[in-house]
This record gives C-alpha cells, structure tokens and sequence, in this order.
C-alpha cells in the first residue's frame, strides 16, 4: 500500500470538533443572548428562561463538582485502605460453602 493510502490516525490529544457543532453552539448562544436581552429589557418570560437556564448550569456545576470530589477521594485512599487487589482471602482454590443448595431439574 503507498504512504498516500495509509489510514488516518484520529489525534487523541485534542477532540475533533466538527464545523456543523460550531454552527449548532453558534445558534444556541444566539437564542439565548436574545433571550438575556428580553430579560433586560423586562420581559417576564424571558426573565423565567434565564432563571431556568442558570438554574440548569448551577445544577451542572454542583455534579461536576462533586464528582471531582469524590474522584480526587478515591484517587487518594484507593491505594492505601483497597486490598481487593490482593485476592479474596476466603476464597483458596475452592467455591464457598452453599447455604441453599442447587434445586435438582424436573422432569
């Protein structure tokens, strides 16, 4: 196969981000600048879609921040206090004892 035919690595670096996402966030941000206006201006109803859309960030802030709470909680003790790594010290080269045996097929 000649090098011009060679497949195309995606780069893992940085996301690819596609011209029709661009336009999409363009638009987006476009309704709701117009909307913040109308909120500016005194409009009630763009006043609630303002108050619902921080509303909706906020929410979004506190999960992220709370994931990276509990992620940086676990990248930290993982190491120290996680002995499942180790093995199942109950279990040696056999299954454990069963408190309800297997029912035999009906025939």
């Amino acid at each position: 196969m000649p090098a011009s035919m060679d497949p195309i690595v995606r780069s893992r670096v940085l996301p690819r981000i596609s011209f029709r996402a661009v336009m999409v966030f363009s638009v987006v941000a476009a309704i709701i600048a117009a909307v913040a206006r109308a909120a500016g201006d005194g409009t009630t109803f763009a006043k609630a879609v303002i108050v619902g859309i921080a509303f909706l960030a906020f929410f979004f802030v506190l999960a992220m921040l709370a994931f990276l709470l509990s992620w940086m909680t676990a990248r930290l003790t993982i190491g120290r206090f996680d002995n499942a790594r180790e093995g199942n010290p109950f279990a040696k080269d056999q299954l454990p004892p069963q408190l309800l045996k297997p029912r035999e097929p009906e025939q």
